[in-house]
């Protein structure tokens, strides 16, 4: 008889013996949401993968791929091995039994899903057969695949499944869940091979989940929140009977038992009883209104309040509210009128001269002197109005049941406040001089010549005083505000903010600097700031800060910024944008504002002729200069509130990038003056880094650049002006 050599497991003779690591089984399993639950996450934030690893004892080791492993878990029978999600092989190691080098999983590896490998060890016996195994190949295939395989009621694989074995019968048997199991018998024979493809049943429907007169209704399947709301149908459920559950807001629950058929899908309605009433409450347009203590709108409101005993309320200034007290039952409409009671105090107005028209609230009530019955109680603006004299305006308090007086002598002028942009300039009013800036005096009705002296500098205006009203306070500037010529359509506020905005322009004396990756930006210098280039400048003025949301207002009447607050810096504008306000404000003010040069602005960050050679602008330590992504808390802050730059400029590093007005193009190694940039291009230029940026971004030397219509919450910008023809 002819001999054959055989491997044979786990035998307890042996001629020879080595220890062994194999798999037996890979799988995924579908249902296992262990993954999931314990959620751990690899290096890019992202949910693991989990191999369960089936051993027949312990004292493994792993190791994975280029990806690495996360980490292992110990559990009873098993190892959990996290490993990111794409990983290709995994190495398995015993003291005693050897290793399993660089095992390939046989299907991709998926975030958040959960396999099964069973490892199988065991010595290894040469020894002497005398007899030859005949053998055949079984393979089985089921639609859907992934069913378990059990021959003779033990578990070999998943479809679809192949493997060698002894001729004869076998019982098979393939199981999935959801699905109805399949079983017979298969015989391998001589010449050997047999294939089965097994249809199986589905064992699950779906319920179709309805609601009226509303839909919206949570739906909740056997006590489970299912994630979804009506009108929807379920995932797959068993065959069977399972418990719906429908919650909606101010509805009663419903729960209904309903028979899931194999491949149907059931339909289900449920006709939802309401818990609430339709509530309609009527007052003064003024009055606020409060169910329960909490408003709910001024003047009408109309919802639903869920059943009970609820507070009803109308609230109005200078009122007694109206509270009732209501028993509001299910599937009811309620309409309810409201009505606060006023509540009155008086007032004596007396006036020297006498005859002035009394206006109370901007109402007219007769002329002084003059007692004012029935006026409600709180705080009432009173203004007193005579020809040839100042109005006055006070604001008294009225109270219940009070008498009160108010007396005034009115004045034949007005108080006005004077002021330069610099504390200590002289000034003189119809040439007879008057104190320093700023000061506060009354003038008289009239024509006056206002006069400011700097050293031997003066500028000078004519300011008309009327009793109708006028600038309370008035700017005489040297430098860009002499240089304003309001329009007509300018408002006081707005002219109030903008003399700000000129006032805080610095003038920028011009020079010769080297331009771009110069040696005090190191190895942080990237090619596109080079070549280093010379740079010569004429003078210029550029803004103190970037421009502020309250100025942005002040001339376009829209906030655009995604953080708010006045002095914040504007930003989510484009290029396109800040011409659209520059030229606005250029027509508001008579000056020539533009966006920087990207020249202008590198050689004012550096300090201007002042220059240190700072790394940053004003500094070699970015927080003592500017805000960025280590320190702003990623949101953009208060102008002014870091050091400023050799020249007083603040947040040239960090707080939001700045529009400069040139194309973005390559530099030249070519000395310039005044230079505008590239022709022409598609990007357009900005600088200086932002509240998100890193260090190196921040940098006087650093350029980006983003198409003209680009915005987003990072992009700001700050002016320059040219320099004007000064007044003397």
């Amino acid at each position: 008889m002819r001999l054959l050599i055989g491997i044979i497991l786990l035998s307890w003779f042996s001629l020879a013996e080595a220890q062994q690591i194999s798999v037996k089984t890979f799988r995924k399993l579908e249902n296992d949401l262990s993954a999931r639950t314990e959620n751990r996450l690899d290096q890019n934030g992202d949910v693991c993968a989990l191999i369960k690893v089936v051993v027949p004892e312990q004292g493994f080791y792993f190791d994975g791929d280029g990806n690495g492993i996360v980490t292992v878990e110990r559990k009873i029978g098993e190892y959990w091995v996290f490993i990111p999600y794409g990983s290709r092989y995994l190495t398995v190691k015993h003291d005693n039994l050897g290793v399993l080098r660089a095992y390939a999983y046989p299907e991709r590896i998926e975030k958040a899903c959960v396999y099964e490998l069973v490892l199988t060890t065991g010595r290894v016996h040469t020894v002497v057969e005398e007899a030859e195994l005949q053998s055949g190949w079984l393979i089985l295939q089921s639609e859907p695949s992934g069913a378990d395989v059990y021959l003779d009621d033990k578990l070999q694989g998943t479809t679809p499944f192949q493997k060698k074995l002894l001729l004869g019968k076998y019982r098979y048997r393939l199981e999935l869940p959801l699905y109805h199991s399949a079983a017979g018998v298969v015989e391998l024979t001589e010449g050997g091979r047999q294939q089965l493809s097994v249809p199986l049943s589905p064992a699950f429907g779906y319920v179709t989940v309805r609601t009226e007169p509303e839909m919206g209704a949570e739906i909740m399947v056997d006590g489970e929140e299912s994630g979804l709301k009506t009108n929807a149908t379920t995932a797959r459920l068993s065959s069977g009977v399972h418990r719906i559950t429908v919650k909606l807001d101010m509805y009663q629950p419903q729960v209904k038992e309903v028979e899931v058929k194999d491949g149907d899908t059931t339909v289900v309605a449920f006709t939802m009883q309401p818990n609430f009433a339709e509530l309609s409450l009527s007052a003064p347009d003024s009055a606020e209104l409060y169910i329960d203590g909490m408003f709910v709108g001024k003047g009408k409101y109309r919802g639903r309040l869920m059943e009970g005993l609820h507070d009803l309320e109308a609230r109005q200034a200078s009122h007694r509210s109206d509270k009732r007290q209501e028993l509001i039952s299910a599937g009811k409409s309620v309409e309810m009128i409201l009505r606060p009671r006023p509540i009155y105090g008086k007032l004596d107005v007396i006036t020297t001269p006498m005859d002035a028209e009394v206006w109370i609230d901007n109402r007219p009530y007769g002329k002084t002197p003059l007692t004012v019955t029935d006026l409600l109680i709180g705080n009432r603006e009173v203004e007193l109005r005579k020809q040839g004299y100042a109005s006055v305006r006070r604001t008294v308090k009225i109270e219940e049941n009070k008498l009160q007086t108010l007396q005034e002598t009115l004045s034949s002028g007005r108080s006005v406040t004077l002021q330069t942009d610099r504390e200590g300039d002289i000034l003189y009013v119809d040439g007879k001089r008057v104190g320093v800036s700023p000061q506060k005096l009354e003038l008289s009705y009239g024509v006056h010549t206002i006069r400011a002296e700097r050293g031997e500098q003066h500028t000078e205006k004519e300011l008309e005083v009327t009793e109708t009203g006028g600038e309370s306070v008035v700017t005489l500037g040297f430098g860009l505000l002499s240089g304003i010529r309001w329009s007509s359509s300018v408002t006081p506020k707005q002219k109030e903010i903008l003399s700000r905005l000129v006032g805080n322009m610095v003038q920028v004396e011009g020079g010769r600097f080297q331009m771009g990756g110069t040696p005090e930006q190191g190895s942080d210098a990237n090619d596109w700031e080079k070549p280093v280039h010379e740079v010569t400048l004429s003078d210029y003025y550029m803004g103190k800060y970037e421009v502020r949301q309250s100025e942005w207002e002040a001339v376009m009447g829209n906030n655009p910024s995604y953080f708010k607050g006045d002095d914040l810096p504007v930003e989510n504008v484009s290029w396109e944008d800040c011409h659209e306000f520059i030229g606005r404000l250029n027509a508001l003010t008579g000056l020539s504002f533009k966006l920087p040069t990207e020249a202008q602005w590198e050689y004012a960050a550096r300090g201007g002729s002042l220059s240190k050679g700072y790394k940053f602008s004003g500094s070699n330590d970015l927080e003592e200069v500017g805000w960025y992504g280590s320190n702003s808390g990623n949101y953009t802050h208060r102008v002014g509130e870091k050091q400023p730059n050799e020249l007083g400029l603040y947040d040239m590093s960090g707080n939001v990038w700045e529009w400069c007005e040139d194309w973005y193009g390559d530099y030249s190694s070519d000395s310039q003056s005044d230079p505008i940039g590239a022709v022409s291009g598609s990007f357009r230029v900005y600088r200086g880094g932002s509240r998100n940026s890193g260090a190196r971004l921040c940098r006087v030397s650093y350029r980006l650049y983003n198409a003209p219509n680009r915005r987003n919450s990072f992009l700001g910008f700050r002016l320059v002006c040219s320099f004007p023809t000064f007044r003397s």
